[in-house]
């Protein structure tokens, strides 16, 4: 009687209680023991015995990673993601404090829905599901029914040089429905939260240093492509992952554990593909690609090396962007069809003169065929005119009537878009052994480059004429005087090279700044900061491009005069590559002569013109040999430096 009465009393305050919080979080609902009536200490002391706490697995749920004083604390900088008051330091006691709390009857926001995946793996680990109390998660389940899904997509838009963020390329995932519908899948990112008002040079600084907070985001894909404005003019490679159901589910419960929460965002490290990375290291076991890889920088590109060395790349394809489809449709249709595809795009001639195409004999393709590439090219370059904002509706509704009076075919089945996947390039970091002459005085330079590729570097897997180089340091022995150093330190250099066409004009562009040794007199060197600014056109056809530019250049140094030399000039130059697309680089090669001329506006007097040749044969993908001579005439005197190099990529 008195164990019934009690009973009651405690059901009584239970629906109380529930009452009381129901308006709070109707998500939550409870049956089931009390808790009190539980003991989780047998489960605490098993997950002591089998040392849970040090397994890879949870140090990963948790975002652990180890400190310079050989401790662990967790990336994650949100005290709403841990449990323990110092569980962002102390993976036991987080442990211990997620069982504890999993075993409440907390009436709101019960902790079973609010961390899923860590309740997940502990419940294999421990097998205590029968224990717990009942938790009703309705909000967790209601949102993890938009990624019941078949499939997940990593998908890398290729580098966009105008976006600090995306210099080195973009990851993102995307959940593919089953009913196949791409631009309805919800797509996963993660980027710095900022207001958009920051300048350019204030972004790239609060990137470097880590002044942004890193957040997930979560939205349809066609928002995603809408956010990002530029990805119409940037190739996209899509890696399907073959990741079973069991680890998709476990993704998705840690993605809403992660809702909400902040890391610190760092350009060249916890960036976008690092923290891609960590999920997929949640998702599957025993990969542990975030923990051991990567530590001072994580390129994205690196990243699905990581990825497919995992084993976790099933398939590959490729999206080419606007620009590219333009550039590959216009080499696989003859030169009278080509430039009627133009005529029509740019309103010089009736779309129905496609159709009134004689046919040719020597075209050996179907005449339909050659006219449905023809009607297909004129509406791509029209797709690209209204990126750039053009009005060109009316003439695409003749385009799709004219096309609708040929036999259907897709853009696929008629053309062949095929490029190098971006993994198959050089790896990103490059270590550079040298001997030469400079002014009579040979010399020995070792060079390290951490990232990234610059313009002699074997184009396969790259844009050809896009380059970005960062901390490029070369140190350099002078033999006869016996002396060391510093010869160059690069900080920052980016050059794009983007032929114009009749469909666009875009503007070709140099950023340089370094630390350099300068020769102040035939018999003395000085150190220096250089900086370089250069816009410009380039034309070009395939892999030869010849651009011209005008530039800017400010040098300082306590020896200059006024500790200074402005200069105002132009630079013009050819850039040739040679490659067997999809085969061996044994026999692919690059080189680029360019010419410089720079007038003196300010500071140290005298006008500099500079004459740069380079050629690098490719050995294979990691190794490579390059010569590079430099004539510069000061005015007063002249310098020249031949030099002949061995790279490892690495």
């Amino acid at each position: 009687m008195v164990k019934r009465l009690i009973f009651s009393v405690f059901a009584v305050n239970l629906l109380g209680v529930s009452l009381l919080y129901g308006a709070v979080e109707p998500d939550i609902g409870f049956a089931g023991p009390d808790s009190s009536h539980l003991s989780v200490e047998k489960y605490i002391e098993r997950a002591r015995q089998l040392k849970l706490a040090e397994q890879v697995a949870w140090l990963n749920l948790l975002h652990y990673k180890k400190t310079g004083y050989g401790g662990l604390e967790s990336q994650v900088d949100d005290e709403a993601f841990y449990l323990a008051k110092q569980g962002a330091v102390d993976p036991q006691a987080e442990l211990e404090a997620s069982l504890r709390r999993f075993f409440s009857h907390q009436p709101a926001a019960h902790p079973q829905c609010r961390f899923p995946a860590r309740l997940h793996w502990l419940n294999r680990q421990l097998d205590f599901q029968q224990q717990l109390p009942s938790v009703d998660c309705n909000k967790f389940n209601r949102w993890k029914e938009k990624y019941q899904v078949k499939q997940l997509t990593l998908l890398f838009p290729t580098m966009y040089l105008d976006n600090p963020a995306s210099m080195f390329g973009h990851t993102f995932i995307r959940f593919d429905r089953e009913d196949g519908n791409q631009l309805l899948s919800q797509t996963l990112s993660y980027a710095a939260a900022h207001g958009g008002s920051d300048s350019v040079l204030l972004y790239s600084w609060k990137g470097i240093t880590g002044g942004y907070a890193g957040r997930f985001f979560i939205n349809p894909y066609y928002e995603t492509l809408e956010e990002y404005s530029d990805i119409e003019q940037r190739d996209i490679w899509e890696y399907t992952l073959n990741l079973n159901a069991q680890e998709i589910e476990q993704l998705v419960r840690h993605i809403w554990e992660l809702r909400g929460m902040h890391f610190e965002y760092y350009f060249f490290r916890e960036n976008c593909a690092y923290r891609l990375l960590s999920l997929l290291d949640v998702a599957r076991e025993g990969i542990d690609m975030s923990m051991s890889s990567h530590p001072l920088y994580a390129i994205p590109v690196d990243t699905v090396r990581d990825i497919e060395r995992a084993g976790l790349i099933s398939s590959r394809h490729y999206r080419p962007s606007a620009n590219s489809k333009i550039v590959q449709m216009s080499q696989q249709i003859d030169r009278q069809g080509r430039e009627l595809a133009f005529s029509v795009a740019n309103k010089n001639a009736p779309v129905e003169s496609i159709l009134r195409l004689p046919d040719q004999a020597d075209i050996m393709q179907s005449q339909i065929y050659r006219r449905q590439k023809i009607l297909q090219l004129a509406d791509e370059i029209l797709n690209q005119k209204k990126i750039t904002g053009a009005e060109t509706d009316e003439l695409q509704l003749k385009l799709l009537s004219v096309r609708s009076k040929l036999p259907a075919a897709t853009q696929q089945q008629i053309f062949n878009f095929v490029a190098d996947a971006p993994e198959s390039a050089h790896s990103s970091a490059r270590l550079q052994l040298s001997a030469g002459e400079r002014a009579h005085q040979r010399f020995y330079t070792i060079g390290l480059r951490p990232a990234f590729h610059d313009i002699l570097d074997a184009s396969r897997g790259f844009n050809n004429g896009a380059s970005i180089s960062l901390f490029d340091a070369r140190l350099r022995w002078y033999k006869a005087v016996e002396k060391l150093e510093l010869a160059q330190l690069n900080l920052f250099s980016m050059r794009s090279l983007v032929p114009v066409a009749s469909w666009a004009t875009p503007l070709s562009r140099r950023i340089s700044f370094q630390f350099k040794r300068r020769d102040f007199t035939p018999e003395k060197r000085i150190s220096e900061i250089e900086s370089q600014l250069a816009a410009g056109y380039t034309t070009g056809v395939r892999n030869f491009l010849a651009y011209a530019m005008l530039t800017t250049q400010f040098d300082y140094a306590t020896e200059l005069k006024n500790n200074h030399a402005l200069y105002a000039g132009a630079d013009m130059g050819i850039r040739w590559a040679h490659s067997r697309s999809g085969q061996s680089l044994a026999v692919s090669w690059q080189t680029e002569i360019s010419y410089q001329n720079l007038q003196q506006l300010s500071g140290e007097a005298g006008d500099i013109q500079k004459i740069n040749v380079g050629v690098q044969l490719d050995l294979m993908r990691d190794h490579a040999i390059r010569f590079e001579y430099e004539y510069i005439d000061y005015a007063q005197f002249d310098v020249r430096e031949g030099r002949f190099s061995y790279l490892v990529y690495f």
